[in-house]
């Protein structure tokens, strides 16, 4: 496979790791082209350069494999539960002869992990996706995929981090010594692009990339650096939250749910020691968590 990754086509520009995705590729010099749903209310206000398609919101597959002719990879960044989408945007992918696609994989949680499968319902449905890929690209062999893994996101929601800047509190699991691998955005965008840059060692592969492997006690004393003050700190028996958190979320409580995958990402979330873990491959190195962490305190005083 030739790595030669030019024109990008870009769904959910919008979201919480869509801008960041655009900002490096355009940085990089693809042409990008970002698809949005006809009904989106978002403004088409993007860097120059980059075009705009809109298509219909069920993203029939002969419509979008016409709008992906002549695209060389598509990336996907809407929320990763709308896998039957993604399904069809691969479909098209084949279809319109697109070398690469990067789903909707992101996240805090390996999606392949039994024990995530088990809590959350939603990383069965990544898998199921991530199977239909797989035989897509065996029955294609010009189109391949990559599921991107990344822990956390460090710097999008603290809350969901069960950190909470201006009480300057937080929740931590057990001791807190657990190691857990989490992305900033920044570091997320840059492994996506540079996925693009390396096709034949990334084709067909979930692998696993990270900012820093970290636990949170780590993180705490880093953000009482960072304010300059001490923080209360709560505990939690892992055991007993997850099952706590468990039952509510099987009645439909979709805050358990968000919990549970915290969990899973600060207990169940270390990336070094995967056979995929991707770091070397893609030319990246850990960044410094401190940084980031001062970034987030100096952004949240803005606001």
């Amino acid at each position: 496979m030739s790595d030669s990754v030019k024109k990008v086509a870009l769904l959910g520009a919008d979201g919480k790791l869509g801008p960041a995705v655009l900002d490096t590729l355009v940085a990089k010099g693809f042409q990008v082209t970002v698809l949005k749903r006809a009904s989106s209310k978002s403004e088409d206000t993007y860097p120059k350069g980059v075009e705009v398609v809109r298509i219909q919101d069920d993203f029939p597959i002969d419509v979008v494999a016409n709008n992906l002719s002549g695209q060389d990879a598509m990336i996907v960044t809407i929320k990763g539960s709308q896998t039957e989408i993604q399904y069809r945007l691969a479909q098209a992918c084949v279809k319109a002869g697109v070398k690469r696609l990067i789903p909707a994989d992101f996240g805090s949680c390996d999606s392949s992990s039994p024990k995530a499968q088990e809590l959350v319902p939603l990383f069965k449905r990544k898998t199921e996706l991530r199977d239909q890929l797989m035989d897509l690209g065996k029955d294609s062999k010009s189109f391949s995929w990559t599921s991107l893994v990344c822990g956390h996101f460090f710097d999008w929601s603290l809350e969901f981090l069960h950190i909470y800047l201006k009480e300057r509190k937080a929740d931590i699991l057990d001791d807190g010594e657990t190691k857990w691998s989490a992305s900033t955005l920044s570091r997320i965008a840059e492994a996506t692009v540079r996925i693009l840059q390396n096709l034949d060692a990334t084709s067909n592969k979930m692998i696993y990339i990270q900012s820093f492997c970290i636990s949170q006690n780590q993180v705490i004393k880093a953000y009482e650096k960072a304010t300059g003050s001490s923080w209360e700190v709560t505990k939690y028996d892992s055991e007993k939250y997850e099952k706590e958190e468990k039952r509510k979320a099987d009645d439909g409580d979709l805050e358990a749910v968000e919990n549970l995958v915290w969990l899973l990402g600060a207990l169940d979330a270390n990336w070094e020691s995967k056979e995929n873990f991707a770091m070397k491959t893609l030319g990246l190195e850990d960044e410094d968590m401190h940084a980031a962490v001062e970034e987030v305190v100096k952004r949240e005083s803005k606001q």
